[in-house]
């Protein structure tokens, strides 16, 4: 009777098996179980599984290649209309500002258009400054008790920056911080003179952004001396006088010290001269972080960081908007520094802005300082 129900139950499992898969049926072979059937069936379906997957799979590949494709279509169909149009026009001549106004990112431009292109643009956005200022129109009001430097911070369309208003600008110097082998930090040259502050001032030799920061391209005078540059030869100036008026012009050397020139560095553009803007295009300089140097008429001192290249937080910005800051802090006279990398400002003690860098402060060449 046992045997006869152990036989019913492995027909009654092939019966099962032949209504699942009509086209096959346990073989009745001599020493063919359940258990090798199972078996079999386990791996053929892995097979299947292992196909279907393999198959699935290249469908994936097969449709991340034609989005990729597509994508890099799209992408020089864009490329195409964005610089070799006119539809994005205004946008291509922010582009081709931003990277030819650097040391290391010219290649962003150089890569998509002629010599030929860049130049129109560069001429038709060039800031043109035909006027010097005229510092007999600063009064330098000597304080009958200190006031204090203020920090503010400002904020705007994609930046954020910082405002430092001197009252005193007879504190105010411009001061050399190169050493024998490198430049010095602004924290290093401010600790140096016993100053309580400053910001960097004029450019250096950078390739590939590792300059050490002691080697000037720039025209310099310091107390009177050319400590580079030609002296025949007529700068953009931005400089300091010893009642410490901020003069800007464009001076030989001694036509510099005619005006009154204690020591300047080379660089611009102008953004103020005798309460005049300079810049008429907001693509103007393109975009960046930004150091600059400012004076009202009664001598009051204005430094403008503005934070840049790290999205998120401060991307920069260009100079017409530079140049509303300094007029709504009333400035009669405002000039551009080096900017990029280099912008810092120190007071009391700390860094007040985010350098664009992970290292931080930069070695400089040269800084303007406050004095206690």
């Amino acid at each position: 009777m046992k045997l006869e129900t152990i036989e019913n139950d492995k027909v009654k499992n092939r019966e099962e098996f032949k209504d699942r898969n009509a086209t096959r049926t346990i073989p009745k072979k001599r020493g063919y179980g359940l258990d090798q059937y199972y078996e079999e069936e386990r791996m053929a379906k892995q097979v299947r599984e292992a196909k279907q997957k393999k198959k699935r799979k290249k469908k994936k590949i097969l449709l991340c290649l034609k989005i990729l494709l597509t994508l890099v279509i799209l992408g020089i169909i864009f490329l195409f209309l964005f610089f070799k149009t006119n539809l994005f026009q205004k946008y291509k001549e922010l582009w081709v500002q931003t990277a030819m106004t650097t040391m290391n990112h010219q290649y962003l431009a150089t890569w998509f258009l002629s010599d030929e292109e860049i130049e129109e643009i560069m001429k038709k956005l060039e800031v043109e400054n035909n006027e010097n200022s005229n510092s007999d129109n600063v009064m330098i009001v000597e304080l009958e008790e200190e006031k204090e430097i203020t920090v503010e911070k400002i904020t705007g369309k994609g930046y954020v920056g910082f405002v430092m208003v001197v009252p005193d600008a007879s504190k105010v110097k411009l001061v050399d911080g190169r050493l024998s082998g490198r430049g010095s930090k602004l924290s290093e040259i401010v600790k140096k003179h016993k100053a309580v502050g400053g910001i960097n001032a004029g450019g250096f030799a950078d390739p590939d952004g590792k300059g050490s920061g002691n080697i000037l391209r720039d025209a310099v005078i310091m107390n009177q001396k050319m400590v580079y540059g030609n002296k025949s030869t007529r700068y953009s100036l931005i400089g300091l006088n010893e009642e410490g008026k901020l003069i800007l012009g464009k001076y030989t050397y001694q036509e510099a010290l005619k005006a009154g020139i204690e020591s300047a560095v080379e660089f611009g553009p102008f953004i103020i001269v005798n309460g005049n803007n300079q810049i008429k295009n907001s693509n103007a300089g393109g975009i960046h972080p930004r150091m600059a140097i400012g004076q009202r008429k009664d001598g009051t001192m204005i430094f403008v960081a503005i934070d840049g290249r790290q999205p998120g937080y401060s991307i920069g910005t260009n100079l017409l908007e530079l140049q509303n800051i300094f007029e709504r802090y009333d400035a009669y006279n405002a000039a551009n520094l080096d900017g990029g990398s280099s912008a810092t400002m120190y007071y009391d003690g700390k860094v007040v802005n985010k350098t664009s860098t992970p290292m931080g402060e930069r070695y400089l060449p040269n800084a303007f300082i406050i004095e206690k």
